[in-house]
This record gives structure tokens, C-alpha cells and sequence, in this order.
């Protein structure tokens, strides 16, 4: 299905031609009002109103004012489709001709209600993804799925066709991995299939699987030789990984061992262990710079001491522990962690969903929906909403059918609102060995997990898709060009859309790798603030490493809760003078100097102190990137800080940091005797600055 098909998709089944009228009809005023139909004198500001043709070669479009009404001018007579959209309450459409004059159309609207959609869309045949199963969304937007390495399957969601790559020379399940840098799949640990159910083969094995040549690379095993099947993976800042536990040949034994992936070398060292040996963590960078594992107990990273500690536990501690983890994790847009799924345990835990603050560290409990499950599939949605799919209810007697517990149950979680909607529910009885995921047009695609417990099934190798509410909304924002594919931090993008849709947001999704109930690909969902002309679209990226990991995203531009195509982009590391170097070589001695993105357009810069005790002060230069030879003072002080917030105009630009009173870029300060200490070999070149 090709992404403008989708966008048609709110038109019913059997589509009308309509053909405009003749350019000698004079333009009309589409106007009316928006209320509420439950509460029929009550107004809703903010709703969009969209008038179009089926092909849109017209479009336009307008919002309510605070009294509900709302006036599109000069609209030229003809037949067409005007549609209401507002947030929380059913879309409506209907067809009108409009003629010359005013024409009233008025619109009632009932609350949200619309299921979304399952639908079959192909399978994964000769293969049944089962217990050992792995998927991962590539930059291409085709889906790899693998359960062996050794039958791997390439499945294009667009058109529904799938092919079958090259398999590695070793069959390997329960591993992990995730996208690297190159677009290529890395592959960690695992079992080796003599004996899955036993889990005692656990091997040490690291493989990545390359698209572009369809070939499979050994790399450098793991440091842990015993192996690990089911190892936890988490995405550091830089694009590295930290792998953690799993169980161990050949006794099944967990480790509490853990080991980070160096990108450049391709080599795996050991770091600190964890609290408690587990295997297959929820685990999630933080906007605060350290790894949260929840399972067991929940546990903070540090990637710079490479040691652990113990962080607020789960309002409901008991979560499945010693055997399986009962639920997944999410980053949320504000730095939070929503973790869904709840298994009763011995203390007859009946919340579904907790929340981590990293800022106090501890857990909220927040609500649950009409069926409380744990092990459900899990993903973050464009607009924010969380669809749980599936799991496994401990209801007795259940109130829907299962097939040994597992029931196809799914609801929309809204975290800004802490409230739940039942949708459609799955077509097919899926326990936790489901892949499911988000793809870039904006459906959520999931197969596998239909052998239930290892007693009933397979029944099923189909791939099904879930068209959420947000498709049935109208025309849709169509992404059809963005200024670089491969932005790096900080950078500003420009989106170029078919038609001018007033967008309110640009939201950022990291694409997933999913196996069980983890995610070891990017899970988080970022907002950004967006600056439009006509057709055009201007974002800029966030700065902060630990907010925006290296790595590739969904780039969604939305109107409301409406999201266009999904275009991948792949975040990649700065190129240029890193922080806390000179422009002509050297390290800058003491703490570097770095520069981070602070509020509005404000950066902030930071630096260690002086390395002489009667330094008190410090002046700030800037300068524009090009011979680094002219400065300008924008500092005089700043009252023995050493941090300090400045706003650049639009430029590239460099800053200097200099010890107070001194005029001599690189100093190095005085010694005890008020002598400037000499630079040594690697300090930069003495060069005069226009001095405060």
C-alpha cells in the first residue's frame, strides 16, 4: 500500500468522482459552528475544518475560534469533502456542493470512539516466528525478521511482499541486537539452537547482518565466553551498546555480568555488574545520561563510572521475578518512564501501568484499563498514545476468551491523561514471543507468538496490521522531502510537504528491534517545536546527547493527533573540533569546555575552573568559524561562574573562555608566584584577542 493510498483511507469504501465546477462560478464562504453533540450549547475551540477534492488539488483549511465557529473564504464552487477533526471526539465528513455565496455547515461531535483497524497483510511463511524470534525496522523501512539467523525474512509493509536474504553461517536464537550506525544489524549472544528449550547452549557469538550486500559479518564475542542467551541491550549517547545478564552454558545459570560495545574497534569490554543476575531487562537511556533497567530490581547505569546503584523501587516490587519480566518500558516525551504490565505475584498487583521520575527517582502507580494484563505487546505512538496489545490476563473467570490466559485485547493508553480506550481487538492469540512494531506509515505490524505456552499452535504465520483512530481522521500532513537524511545533533531540518496542512508538531520515534517484551532500539518519542511557510516545515534538533542518542528515527510531522508519513533519518555524530579542543591543536587543560542547548535559543556554556587558585574571574569571546582570528567580548565577568548562558545570532560559531585579565587565547593561567604558567607542547598558538 503506497503511503497516499493511506492517506485516502478516511474516504468510504466506494469513492464518487466529483468534478469541480466551471471557473465562471463565482468563490464561496464555507462557515459554521463546532459543538459538542452531548451538550449540544457547548462550543470546541481549536477544531480543524478541512475542505478538499478527492485528489486535493484543492485543500484548505482552518480552526475554530474560542465560540466554535470557524469561515473558509474563497472556496471555488464545485463538489467537495469538508471533514471536522477536534482532539478526543469522533472525525466527521461529509460531501457538499458548494455554490456561490456563504454556505452553512455546522458540526456536531461525539466523543472518540473508533476502533482502528487489524488487517492481514501477508505472513511470514515458510516460516513461523516462535520462541526465538527477533525484528527489526531497517533504514530502508522493510522489516528483518529472524528466529535462527539462519531463515531470515526481508518483509516490505508497504506492498506486502516479503524475500529471504542470505542466512549466517551459525544458527543463534534468544540473542539481542539492534541497528548500528551503518544501517547494518548487530546481532549479541544467543543460544545455538541444539537444544532451545533447555536454554544451557547460551553461546558468546556476535554477528551483524548487512543489508546493502545481503552478507552476514562475524565480529569479536563477547568478553562473557560462558555466553549469554536472552541478554539485555541497551543504546548509549553515542550509538555504543551495553549488553547485560542473560542465562550462561551450560548450567542456564543468569549472569549479573556486564559488557559495553566499542563502535570504532568492534570489541567488547567488560564494565560493572549489575545489582542482581537477570536476562532480558526493559532497559532505556535516560534524558538524565544513565541506563534504567527495571528488572530486578530497577537499577541506574552510569556510562561514565560504569557503575550501578539502586533507584526507587516499583510501587508493586513483586513483577515476575525470579522467572520472566512482566512488562515493557518507554521513554516518554518529558524524560519519564512508563512501564506497562503487571503480573499479580504474592502481593495481588492489580495496577497496570507505573511511572519513573528520574528527577525524585521513585514510582507512581497510575490506572489500568477494563482488562489487566502483563507481557502485552507495547508501542509508543506518533501522537503519544501507548497501544498495549495482547498479553496474558490472570482474570477468574476471564471475561473475554483466551487461549491459556493469552486473550487479544487492545487499548489505546493515553500518558497525559492517564486514561484508557479498548479498540480492536487482534485477529490471532499472540503470547509474549510476538514481534510487533511501529513502521513508518504509521501502522503498528506484529507476527508470531501464536504456539502458546509450547501447547497449543502454531495457528498462525500471518503479519497483521493495526490501522490506529489517527488514520480515520481526515487528510493527513504527506512528508515529501526533508533537507538531509542524516542530521547531526543541533541541526535544523527543513520538511517540504505535498500540501500546506498546518502542522502543530514534529515528533521524533525511535525505530525499535524488539524481541519478548524489550526493545533494545531507540524507545523514545520526542517533540519539537516547528516554524512553517506555505509548504515548508523548519525544526531544529535537540542538542543534548542523552536526549537525542545517536541512531536512526521516524521523523513524523503532525497536525493534532494526526501524523504524516513517517520519513527514517539517521542521527550521526558531529563532525569538527570536539568540545574542549583549541582550533589549532591541543587539549585545552583542566575540565573541557562544553556547549549545550538551554532554553529558547539560548546555549549554555560550561568549564571547569582555573588551574590557578588566583583565576577568580573568567571573559567569554565569540567568534565566527572561518580563521579563528577575530574575537568578540560578550563577557567581561561572570562573578567567578563558570558556566554561562549566551545567545548566538544565526551563524556558526566558536567561544573562548579566558582566565580573567588575561589577553592571551590559551592561557594557562598564572602559578603561585603570579607568573603565567608557559604552554607547553600541545597548548595552542598565543594569538592577541581584543581584550575586555
Amino acid at each position: 500500500m503506497s503511503t497516499r493510498c493511506i492517506r485516502t483511507l478516511w474516504f468510504p469504501a466506494v469513492l464518487l468522482v466529483f468534478v469541480a465546477a466551471a471557473s465562471n462560478v463565482a468563490a464561496a464562504t464555507v462557515s459554521g459552528e463546532v459543538r459538542h453533540a452531548a451538550t449540544p450549547n457547548a462550543p470546541i475551540a481549536n477544531a480543524r475544518v478541512t475542505i478538499f477534492d478527492t485528489s486535493l488539488s484543492f485543500f484548505s483549511e482552518t480552526r475554530t475560534d474560542a465560540a466554535g465557529a470557524y469561515s473558509i473564504e474563497t472556496v471555488p464552487g464545485g463538489m467537495y469533502r469538508i471533514g471536522c477533526a477536534a482532539l478526543d471526539f469522533e472525525y466527521v465528513e461529509q460531501v457538499v456542493s458548494v455554490g456561490s455565496g456563504t454556505m452553512l455547515q455546522d458540526f456536531a461531535l461525539q466523543p472518540e470512539t473508533h476502533p482502528g483497524a487489524w488487517d492481514i497483510i501477508g505472513n511470514t511463511s515458510p516460516e513461523v516466528l516462535d520462541a526465538t524470534d527477533i525484528a527489526v525496522l531497517l533504514p530502508s523501512g522493510e522489516i528483518f525478521y529472524c528466529h535462527d539467523t539462519i531463515d531470515p525474512i526481508l518483509f516490505d509493509p508497504v506492498s506486502g511482499t516479503k524475500s529471504f536474504p542470505s542466512g549466517s553461517a551459525q544458527p543463534s536464537g534468544c540473542m539481542n541486537g539492534s541497528l548500528l550506525p551503518d544501517g547494518t544489524v548487530l546481532f549479541a549472544g544467543g543460544q545455538d539452537g541444539s537444544s532451545p528449550g533447555d536454554f544451557v547452549n547460551a553461546v558468546a557469538w556476535v554477528k551483524r547482518f548487512v543489508p546493502a550486500s545481503d552478507a552476514w559479518q562475524l565480529l569479536a564475542d563477547l568478553q562473557h565466553s560462558p555466553g549469554r542467551w536472552y541478554p539485555g541491550m541497551a543504546r548509549l549517547a553515542d550509538g555504543s551498546f551495553l549488553v547485560m545478564g542473560g542465562g550462561q552454558c551450560c548450567d542456564a545459570a543468569r549472569t549479573d555480568t556486564a559488557e559495553r560495545f566499542d563502535l570504532e574497534t568492534q570489541t567488547w569490554s567488560y564494565t560493572g555488574s549489575m545489582i542482581n543476575p537477570s536476562e532480558f531487562q526493559p532497559a532505556a537511556l535516560l534524558h538524565t545520561g544513565e541506563v534504567l533497567i527495571t528488572w530486578s530490581p530497577p537499577q541506574l547505569y552510569s556510562p561514565a563510572t560504569g557503575e550501578w546503584r539502586l533507584t526507587g523501587d516499583f510501587g508493586q516490587p513483586q513483577r515476575g521475578w525470579p522467572g520472566h519480566s512482566d512488562h515493557s518500558i518507554i521513554v516518554l516525551d518529558d524524560g519519564r518512564v512508563l512501564a506497562v504490565g503487571v503480573s499479580k505475584g504474592a502481593a495481588d498487583n492489580t495496577v497496570m501501568a507505573e511511572v519513573y521520575d528520574p528527577s525524585t527517582e521513585t514510582w507512581s502507580l497510575l490506572s489500568s484499563p477494563g482488562l489487566v494484563r502483563f507481557q502485552a505487546e507495547v508501542v509508543q505512538l506518533p501522537d503519544g498514545r501507548i497501544l498495549v496489545a495482547g498479553g496474558e490476563t490472570e482474570a477468574d473467570p476471564p471475561p473475554v476468551p483466551t487461549t491459556l490466559g493469552i486473550v487479544k485485547w487492545t487499548d489505546l493508553y493515553d500518558p497525559s491523561r492517564d486514561s484508557w480506550r479498548r479498540v480492536a481487538d487482534v485477529n490471532h492469540f499472540r503470547e509474549y514471543h510476538a514481534v510487533t512494531l511501529l513502521v513508518p506509515d504509521g501502522r503498528v505490524l506484529t507476527t508470531g507468538g501464536t504456539r502458546i505456552k509450547f501447547q497449543v499452535g502454531p495457528t498462525s504465520n500471518d503479519i497483521e496490521a493495526f490501522s490506529p483512530p489517527y488514520l480515520f481522521r481526515g487528510v493527513r500532513p504527506e512528508i515529501t522531502g526533508v533537507s538531509t537524511l542524516q542530521p547531526e545533533r543541533g541541526d535544523p531540518l527543513t520538511i517540504d510537504l505535498a500540501v500546506a496542512t498546518q502542522i502543530t508538531s514534529a515528533v521524533l520515534l525511535g525505530t525499535q528491534t524488539t524481541t519478548h517484551w524489550v526493545d533494545a532500539g531507540v524507545p523514545r518519542r520526542l517533540v519539537l517545536p516547528v516554524a512553517q511557510s506555505g509548504t515548508q516545515v523548519g525544526i531544529d534538533l535537540p542538542y543534548d546527547a542523552n536526549v537525542l542518542p545517536l541512531g536512526s528515527y521516524m521523523l513524523f510531522a503532525m497536525v493534532d493527533d494526526i501524523p504524516s508519513n513517517g520519513v527514517i533519518v539517521q542521527v550521526v555524530a558531529a563532525e569538527g573540533l570536539p568540545a574542549g579542543r583549541v582550533p589549532d591543536g591541543g587539549d585545552v587543560p583542566g575540565t573541557p569546555l562544553t556547549v549545550a542547548k538551554g532554553s529558547g535559543a539560548d546555549l549554555t556554556l560550561a568549564w571547569g575552573a582555573s588551574c590557578s587558585s588566583q583565576d577568580t574571574d573568567y571573559e567569554i569571546y565569540e567568534g565566527t568559524i572561518g580563521d579563528f582570528s577575530v574575537h568578540t567580548p560578550i563577557a567581561c565577568s561572570t562573578g567567578g561562574a563558570t558556566q554561562v548562558a549566551v545567545t548566538p545570532d544565526p551563524d556558526s560559531h566558536y567561544y573562548l573562555v579566558v582566565p580573567h585579565n588575561f589577553a592571551v587565547e590559551g592561557s594557562y593561567g598564572t602559578d603561585d608566584a603570579g607568573q603565567e604558567r608557559q604552554p607547553g607542547s600541545g597548548a595552542c598558538l598565543p594569538r592577541l584577542i581584543g581584550g575586555c
